[in-house]
């Protein structure tokens, strides 16, 4: 695309290129099963833009992928491959719900950070177990 229309230009044109033919395909899709694809998208946005609940719903069930998404941004920025991020995640979860059942009675201000950093460590222990293998026994860490 770039000897085409220019790096400058190019550069914009291609993520906007593939957002349209994926709305092309999901178009294609839409209506070989007998519907109206634009009824069809309407009813997506409605339902994730539609009223001020429709939004917090929908931010609050992106607000992990976000936080998975940085997550992996900064471990490609070091060079480091990590996919397992969703299971950190999960890790984390796990280990901060057991805390704060477990602690459940300490006050509010000493609880929440506690949780945190019980979510954070569980995750870090998670993403360590291909990281040793990596730098001991030179496993791959994708596998």
């Amino acid at each position: 695309m770039a000897a085409v229309f220019g790096p400058r230009l190019a550069g914009p044109l291609v993520p906007a290129v593939a957002v349209l033919a994926a709305f092309a395909v999901g178009a294609a899709m839409i209506a070989a099963l007998g519907a109206n694809p634009l009824t069809g998208y309407r009813a997506l946005l409605e339902g994730a833009f539609g009223d001020l609940d429709a939004l917090a719903d929908t931010s609050l069930k992106a607000m992990p992928l976000l936080l998975v998404g940085t997550g992996i941004c900064i471990a490609f920025r070091a060079s480091v491959i990590n996919i397992g991020g969703e299971g950190q995640m999960i890790a984390g979860a796990i280990l901060s719900t057991f805390v704060a059942l477990l602690f459940g009675d300490l006050p509010r201000p000493v609880l929440v950070p506690l949780v945190l950093v019980a979510g954070a460590v569980g995750g870090a222990i998670w993403g360590a177990i291909p990281g040793f293998l990596k730098a001991y026994s030179n496993v791959n860490e994708i596998l």
